[in-house]
């Protein structure tokens, strides 16, 4: 460590000859002097200056050396300046016990040799700096420990806020995924059903299990409006369906919030309805009212089906994300569901109507052919008249079993949308190259018409491939991905994984999965900046 030996002198004595002596010798080795001729301008000045070192003279008038010497050492804020006492006592013996014994750190017996003098005043100077420096360096590390230690008690204190937080993530992330794998499941249950009825009844049974709710009503969207079609409240066996009751004032519903998402396509969650001013008015309200309301709409290809509106009685704060999202997915899958009820239901009064027209045209033949064989000279017109008319009737059955046929074709490859980005084709039973081929145009035509990124094609329920079969179906995976889109295959059995492999079907290039859930979840990580801003829009909304 360099430290100097030259610093701020303070010299006290009441002799003006010594002080210049002293002055003059001391400022020609380097060192500042400040200089007093009594006792008390001596402490004033230790005060104000906090010199390195004090050469103070025994006998002065006043106070003498001694006293001052004292008053020094009692004072903190000048007891750590070294003092050095300066006599020509005779009483050197003593005056150097009582010097030492007030504090001072050397004794000077007057005359002295300025040698002796510098070098004493310069090893009690550099140990002065050095005590100095040694008491900075002391309370920086006091310090800095302190703070160390406020440190280390803040970092384990977030790190137990953190722990806790993770925890909680961890409980909530846990609950999420076994919600989501139910809804999924329930989703699935729901897809199954083709009769409305059936479906809305199934579909409201587990919307109120699964979202733990007191109510739950299903309102479709028509040409003339909205109409809640089928209701439940906890405790019902079996919802109330086909109700057709319109959404206005005095529905059992809160229509302003059902008309808002009906309006904007966006789902709306109230976690407290007693903190929505804008529903103090509602009928609906004003009796037993549900703390909770969630609304979440239906879309099936940006068109709304209708709105899934859930009641609960527990507020315990908002629903995770995950269980929004989840409760989403569900209403999703209802859309198309209840989208594909109702084209059943359209194309079995439609068939209906048809077999009654059928009916019709074959009891107005018979009757036109009796006229024929009971009038013979008319019977070259009624015979031109009845081929016509069996003509006409041969091109509408031909253009009814055309229309059955492709329907038929659209329901043997059904093309399901899971998100708006994500679709499902479930292919069932055996799978000829006529249908390999209805699927390959049935995927290009959805992921052209619906912008979709990844096409799930979910064998599960496949019994029996070929070799053409699977050709097409790799072919499928190649011409989506020249649309930009990503094939994913799930569900292949064992068996089936064999008649692949037999078959010498090389599915290298293309992602397959053991089940449709794990598809699902592939497919919603590859979608995934997609999937974040659909479940935003939904969480603002809500």
């Amino acid at each position: 460590m360099d430290v100097s030996d030259v610093g701020t002198i303070l010299i006290v004595d009441d002799n003006p000859r010594n002080l210049g002596m002293l002055s003059d010798t001391l400022s020609g080795s380097g060192f500042e002097v400040a200089v007093a001729v009594d006792g008390v301008r001596a402490i004033r000045l230790a005060k104000e200056g906090d010199p390195d070192l004090i050469l103070l003279d025994v006998k002065m008038d006043g106070i003498d050396g001694f006293e001052t010497c004292r008053r020094l050492k009692s004072d903190p804020t000048t007891s750590g300046i070294p003092v050095i006492f300066m006599t020509a006592s005779t009483e050197l013996s003593a005056d150097r016990v009582k010097g030492l014994n007030l504090g001072a750190v050397d004794y000077l017996a007057k005359p002295f040799l300025d040698e002796e003098l510098l070098a004493r005043v310069r090893v009690h100077t550099k140990l002065r700096k050095l005590t100095k420096r040694l008491a900075s360096q002391v309370e920086e590390r006091v310090a800095a420990e302190a703070a160390l230690q406020k440190l280390t008690h803040e970092l384990e204190r977030r790190v137990g806020e953190r722990t806790a937080e993770l925890e909680r993530a961890l409980s909530g992330l846990t609950q999420a995924q076994a919600q989501m794998a139910t809804v999924i499941r329930a989703a699935q249950a729901v897809s199954g059903e083709i009769i409305l009825d059936d479906l809305l009844d199934r579909l409201m049974r587990l919307t109120l299990e699964h979202a733990g709710a007191r109510r739950c009503v299903l309102v479709l969207a028509r040409e003339s409006g909205l109409f809640i079609e089928a209701s439940i409240a906890e405790g019902q066996g079996a919802a109330q369906v086909g109700l057709s009751t319109p959404v206005r004032p005095g529905a059992d519903v809160v229509v302003t919030v059902v008309e808002e998402v009906a309006r904007t396509s966006e789902s709306v969650f109230l976690w407290d309805t007693s903190r929505e001013a804008r529903l103090a008015g509602d009928r609906h309200l004003a009796g037993s009212a549900p703390k909770s309301i969630l609304c979440l709409a239906m879309m099936y290809q940006g068109e709304l089906i209708g709105v899934l509106y859930i009641e609960g009685d527990a507020t315990p704060g908002p629903p995770l994300p995950a269980q929004l999202e989840t409760l989403g997915l569900l209403a999703s899958q209802a859309a198309v569901a209840v989208k594909n009820a109702l084209l059943y239901g359209h194309l079995a009064e439609m068939t209906s109507a048809l077999r009654e027209s059928n009916d019709r045209l074959e009891t107005e033949v018979a009757r036109q052919t009796e006229e024929l064989r009971r009038a013979n000279e008319r019977l070259m017109l009624e015979l031109t008249e009845r081929a016509r008319a069996e003509e006409a009737r041969a091109a509408l059955q031909a253009e009814v079993i055309r229309a059955q046929d492709a329907r038929l074709a659209e329901l043997s490859t059904p093309l399901i949308p899971i998100t708006d980005h994500i679709m499902v084709m479930p292919l069932i039973g055996t799978i000829d190259a006529g249908r390999a081929q209805q699927a390959l145009v049935a995927a290009l035509n959805g992921v052209q018409a619906n912008n979709a990124q990844v096409v799930i094609l979910d064998v599960t329920g496949v019994t029996v491939i070929d070799s053409e079969v699977a050709s097409t179906l790799m072919s499928t995976a190649a011409a989506l991905r020249l649309l930009g889109a990503k094939a994913v295959i799930t569900g292949i059995r064992a068996e089936l994984a064999q008649t692949l492999i037999d078959l010498g079907i090389d599915l290298g290039a293309v992602v397959t999965k053991g089940t449709l859930k794990s598809g699902i979840s592939y497919a919603l990580k590859q979608a995934g900046g997609v999937a974040a801003d659909l479940w935003d829009g939904r969480r603002r909304g809500g």
